[in-house]
């Protein structure tokens, strides 16, 4: 597995975002509606259909889990739990370098 799509750490990033620091340096903060927005699961994805938004706004996470080294499992307020791979989790990252925009920086 490459250091891109490796976990080293996770971190809540105040109330509403989790923090995830990769094997390759790099960070992302991933707001919990965002990653709730994206759930792969069925239900999620029939929501998303209907142009739901799953777990509304105020959906928070309340646990994480990293399953070996390929695979992430959420736990929410509502109740609701989330699979990702760690690929797809890497792919929900918004940042400018991710989204293709590294001279848009949040920070200096």
């Amino acid at each position: 597995m490459s250091e891109v799509s490796r976990i080293s750490q996770t971190r809540p990033v105040g109330r509403y975002a989790l923090g995830v620091g990769w094997m390759d340096g790099h960070d992302s903060i991933m707001p919990h509606v965002h990653l709730r927005a994206h759930c792969p699961c069925d239900a999620c994805s029939a929501m998303r259909e209907r142009d739901e938004l799953p777990g509304g706004r105020d959906v928070a996470l309340t646990s994480i889990e990293t399953i070996g080294d390929a695979s992430v499992f959420i736990r929410w307020s509502d109740g609701h739990e989330t699979f990702y791979l760690v690929s797809e989790l890497r792919s929900l990252c918004r940042c400018a370098y991710c989204i293709g925009e590294p001279e848009r920086p949040i920070t200096g």
